[in-house]
């Protein structure tokens, strides 16, 4: 696909990376089409003669250029890319050294200022090559090797939020597919400017940032993550500047942009070319997408430019989406009877997209089922692939209204895990029992969720549901709770979940605050939490808990890491993990009161 837009029109632009420095609207890199084709190819023969067809190649640049010419050299050498991060974290070297010694690469593909650190991490086993040292002279000597559909073409590690990184086998069948699926779903083509600031190693970046404007022939803009997390402005003015048909980032991104950019219809930007903002990788707010697309109106941005999505490494990235033209939808629903599996839309304007009719975070419903609401947005439709719902206990497909364990099949769904054929089995080749009998070949996402309208509606991982006096509650819905009535709280710095109690599950929520944990007992925290909780969702936390910026752990995508915040308060509070049977060697006891607990 790459060779022939390079073919058609080599001299277009194909590839940008904007750096940010000394020059306010950033200085960019570009490469054409042709000069990106050449180059690929140059470095995929130097690949071809020193490794077996077949080798995992990892790639270990930076955002920018690099990436994509050594991701892209991989496929059209026939080796299987490995996209992860630089070693330049000391916190994160373990899960790298965890996931080379799994996907055993031959070479790591990196850059000239990364190198020596590649090396110490490599520790003399496989050779480091810069990707910008290559040869262009090389490329003639490139073989022209076609991938057949079934061969691997890279290795998309995941750690998700619920267990240890796990390398998904994409073929080159799923990829095309997955990118087609975005390709449809979004509406792109040549004509439609691709902008991202999303890191290339996680799967959401590389399809925006590099597959889907490499096989829809469209001009990419790359910009870094922590160029955005500075400045969020240096984005909305890339997609302004770059006249931006397509873009995207987590709930936290937007939130993120409202905080930073308070007042948007003094600083002279224009997104009325942007059609597609996707809105996924983590549980997406209704109001933050509301009070978005409020403040960014006055800028020119369309009432349906963001779109909420529905994704997973496992799929090739795309399962769900809104499409071009149409605005999200929302359900308002009863709580109470959603913590028993049942999707029950209450009396109103239970039923409606997007708050059209409205502004703010004000739910429809009045009177005495208002206490009851609680909203959840549709992330759109499946795209090339078909979505069920089932019983993640028995496989039973759940009728009509009824919340599960969403399970996908079509042709973007991965071929497995590399080297984990037991784990692939029970996820990847699910038994969907149906009334006609039954079928296998079904991926278990393990998200819970319910279908409306033909729309995928999502309310959390299973794992992370939080289940106290026989009712099920979905950790983000409690974690949104707690951001609300704690505006001191850091974005997405919120934990909820369950640990053993004597009486069954105890409620557990952790906090980063923005000022520090010494603040908690000035703010009145724990009371906070408590009170708001125990209003809106019928359970009162057992404890509450107070933790430094950042203190929370989170994958390389940024999701939180539930399951390591509970291992971390278990092994702070033995007496809890006695319950639980987890702990096999003595801990200390500490005695620690209430208000102490505040500021753990």
């Amino acid at each position: 696909m790459l060779g022939a837009h390079a073919a058609r029109h080599g001299a277009r632009p194909a590839l940008s990376f904007v750096r940010y420095g000394r020059e306010p609207e950033g200085s960019w890199q570009t490469l054409t089409f042709a000069e990106v084709d050449l180059r690929a190819r140059a470095l995929a023969a130097a690949l071809e003669a020193r490794f077996p067809r077949g080798s995992r190649v990892a790639v270990l640049c930076p955002q920018g250029v690099e990436y994509s010419l050594g991701l892209l050299s991989c496929l059209y050498a026939g080796m299987v890319a490995v996209p992860l991060f630089p070693p330049e974290d000391s916190r994160r070297r373990g899960q790298l050294e965890a996931v080379l010694a799994d996907a055993g690469p031959v070479c790591l593909l990196t850059t000239g200022p990364q190198a020596l650190a590649c090396r110490d991490l490599a520790d003399g086993r496989v050779p480091v090559w810069p990707v910008e040292e290559s040869d262009p002279a090389l490329a003639s000597r490139w073989s022209g090797h076609v991938a057949a559909p079934r061969e691997a073409a890279y290795l998309q590690y995941t750690s998700g939020s619920t267990g240890s990184p796990r390398g998904a086998v994409i073929t080159h069948a799923n990829m095309m597919a997955g990118t087609r699926q975005v390709i449809d779903g979004c509406g792109l083509d040549d004509s439609t400017p691709v902008a991202s600031w999303l890191p290339l190693f996680h799967d959401m970046g590389l399809s925006i940032g590099v597959l889907a404007p490499a096989v829809a022939g469209a001009h990419l803009a790359l910009m870094s993550p922590l160029a955005f997390v500075q400045r969020p402005l240096r984005w909305l003015r890339l997609l302004d500047t770059h006249r931006a048909h397509f873009s995207g980032g987590p709930n936290f991104a937007y939130d993120l942009c409202l905080r930073k950019v308070p007042d948007p219809a003094g600083l002279d930007l224009d997104l009325r070319g942007v059609r597609v903002l996707t809105n996924g990788a983590e549980p997406v707010r209704a109001a933050t997408l509301r009070r978005f697309t409020e403040a960014f109106a006055a800028c020119g941005l369309a009432p349906d430019a963001v779109k909420p999505s529905y994704g997973l490494a496992e799929a090739t990235v795309l399962v769900a989406c809104n499409r071009v033209g149409r605005r999200w939808s929302e359900l308002v629903l009863d709580r109470e009877e959603l913590t028993r599996g049942r999707v029950l839309l209450l009396p109103g304007d239970g039923d409606r997209n997007g708050n059209e009719n409205g502004s703010g975070n004000e739910s429809p419903v009045r009177g005495a089922v208002a206490g009851r609401a609680t909203t959840v947005v549709g992330c759109g439709r499946p795209v090339g692939q078909d979505v069920r719902v089932a019983d993640p206990e028995t496989g039973v497909e759940r009728a009509a209204g009824s919340v599960g364990e969403l399970w996908v099949r079509g042709p973007n769904v991965a071929a497995g895990y590399w080297r984990r054929p037991g784990p692939a089995s029970r996820v990847f080749d699910g038994f969907l029992k149906t009334a006609d009998g039954g079928e296998r070949g079904w991926l278990r996402t393990g998200d819970l969720g319910f279908l409306h309208g033909g729309e995928v509606f999502v309310l959390g991982r299973t794992k992370d549901v939080i289940i106290v006096h026989g009712a099920n509650h979905a950790a983000s819905d409690i974690e949104d709770t707690v951001r609300r009535a704690v505006p001191e709280s850091v974005p997405a710095g919120v934990a909820a979940f369950a640990v053993p109690g004597e009486d069954g599950d105890a409620l557990v929520v952790m906090v980063e605050l923005t000022a520090g944990p010494h603040t908690a007992q000035d703010i009145a925290l724990r009371r906070r939490v408590r009170t708001a909780v125990a209003e809106r969702h019928g359970v009162r936390p057992h404890a509450v808990v107070a933790v430094k910026r950042g203190g929370l752990p989170r994958t390389t995508s940024g999701k939180l890491r539930r399951g390591d915040c509970r291992d971390r308060y278990l092994a702070a509070h033995p007496e809890h993990a006695a319950h639980a049977d987890l702990v096999e060697r003595a801990v200390p006891a500490v005695p620690v009161d209430d208000e102490e607990k505040e500021t753990v």
